[in-house]
């Protein structure tokens, strides 16, 4: 009689055992009253301060237990005040004016359901949160069509949701607290006052099951889904020579991507056995692990049934995670005989930025025209070159056919001044004889000549040559 309930007991804990939890998804972003971060001054409320929010707050605030004592306290005309429902007080005193501070909240930001760095991985086992790291496919950072969703409640209010219009949410259940859970209650929720400040843009959402409710025969997300992920993913320009694209992910990635197709394995495979080997193989290998972030999982995506181990190094790729994968080959070739794929994204490189792209066109353009230019002066130009020789063997670079240099009148040193003093009458008289006894002399030898100067540039008038009289000037070098 005693022996009936034993064998009960343990015939319950054998089905419960038989049938793991296909996972928890639990939303991080929270509003808290305690964050010294979310008020103006980044400092929390004294007592006797007037606290103040903002009009438009649009999102829920829970206060905190305890005794809080205030000037006054404002309230938002869009947005809920929570408060506890034991252990609270709220006093308010009467202070002067001039001795009363301010202490103003900030209005909470939304932030989108289908982003994978608003949630986190539950342990059930562990009671623990773990954050995705970059191995880990965008597919399933945020909950898949199987999960189990959960917003959080106690102390802090979970920050306000942008579901983006989207038609509709598949999980496998949510649960909303202590006090909401399923489809239909959540949906409910989401529609009465206060789940309009928490849920924005969701007038048209329909929160379902998913398609598949078991994680061991179907994706983790449908391709509408993954459309509505990758929009809220900016994709940067990866710095390796051939990035890897593995299932799952919006954006290429540097890094290190092992494949197996598990139908072509022969006889039995237990996935969660191999998952634990290669955990242990990769935490106590000869590469040192510290470097490097991994992910183990199975692609069902396209009917798809593949094992797939994705390493990526932390921070700048340095070829950590291809040296991981190199260390666990023998591994794997010990678990398979073939079958598997290994790639690797090849070796760092930077490729150029869009300004820096632009610039190194432009210079190729100038070196390029350049160069053709000398070649086309060289070899097909008859005017400059020709010009350009007889410059450089004249030495008449920095020359003109007229050169106006700064000289002083009375200086007679150099032997090349010029006098332009202007003579007395005695002189000019003396000048003239002089210059009509030359005149007479030479008259028959000599050719006059005249040229016009280039600084005045009136016109010569025309004069019959016949007509013409001739004056000869003679410039006295002292």
């Amino acid at each position: 009689m005693k022996a009936t309930p034993a064998a009960s007991v343990v015939v319950i804990l054998l089905v419960v055992a038989t049938h793991p939890s296909n996972g928890v998804k639990v939303w991080v972003p929270h509003v808290s009253f305690s964050d010294a971060a979310n008020w103006v001054s980044a400092n929390l409320p004294t007592a006797g301060q007037t606290i103040v929010f903002p009009s438009k707050l649009n999102a829920l605030v829970s206060f905190p237990v305890g005794i809080w004592t205030v000037s006054s306290l404002i309230l938002p005309q869009q947005g809920g005040l929570l408060f506890p429902d034991h252990s609270f007080s709220l006093n308010v005193v009467s202070r002067d004016p001039a001795a009363i501070s301010v202490a103003i909240f900030n209005a909470p930001g939304r932030t989108p359901y289908y982003s994978g760095s608003n949630w986190a991985t539950y342990d059930e086992q562990r009671s623990t949160h773990s954050t995705p790291n970059a191995a880990v496919p965008h597919s399933e950072r945020v909950p898949c069509q199987y999960e189990l969703v959960v917003f959080e409640v106690g102390k802090n209010m979970p920050k306000p949701i942008d579901m983006q219009y989207h038609e509709s949410i598949e999980v496998g259940n949510v649960r909303f607290g202590d006090t909401i859970e399923g489809l239909d209650s959540f949906h409910n929720f989401m529609s009465s006052e206060l789940g309009q400040f928490l849920f924005y843009n969701a007038e048209d959402t329909l929160i379902r099951q998913g398609k598949c409710a078991n994680a061991d025969k179907c994706p983790c997300q449908e391709p509408r889904q993954m459309d509505a992920i990758c929009s809220n993913v900016r994709c940067t320009v990866p710095h390796c020579l051939s990035p890897i694209h593995p299932p799952g992910h919006c954006c290429p990635i540097c890094g290190s991507w092992f494949r197996m197709d598990m139908a072509t394995i022969k006889g039995v495979f237990n996935m969660q056995t191999f998952m634990d080997k290669l955990r242990r193989k990769i935490n106590t290998g000869e590469v040192d692990d510290s470097g490097v972030e991994f992910h183990i999982g199975v692609d069902r995506s396209a009917g798809a049934n593949v094992v797939q181990l994705i390493i990526v190094d932390k921070g700048e790729y340095g070829e950590k995670s291809t040296r991981m994968m190199d260390s666990l080959r023998p591994f794997f070739e010990k678990q398979f005989s073939s079958g598997f794929q290994v790639t690797h994204a090849g070796q760092p490189h930077t490729p150029l930025e869009g300004g820096q792209l632009l610039a190194f066109v432009m210079l190729t353009l100038i070196v390029a025209s350049t160069f053709f230019s000398i070649i086309y002066v060289y070899y097909y130009d008859d005017v400059l070159l020709p010009r350009l020789r007889a410059a450089v063997r004249n030495r008449q670079f920095f020359t003109t056919p007229f050169v106006f240099a700064r000289f002083d009148p009375n200086n007679d040193v150099d032997g090349l001044s010029v006098d332009v003093t202007y003579p007395s009458a005695v002189q000019l008289a003396n000048e003239e004889r002089e210059e009509s006894a030359a005149l007479a002399d030479d008259v028959e030898n000599h050719h006059a000549s005249s040229f016009n100067n280039p600084m005045y540039e009136k016109p010569a008038p025309k004069v019959d040559p016949a007509m013409e009289v001739f004056d000869d000037v003679e410039l006295l070098v002292k």
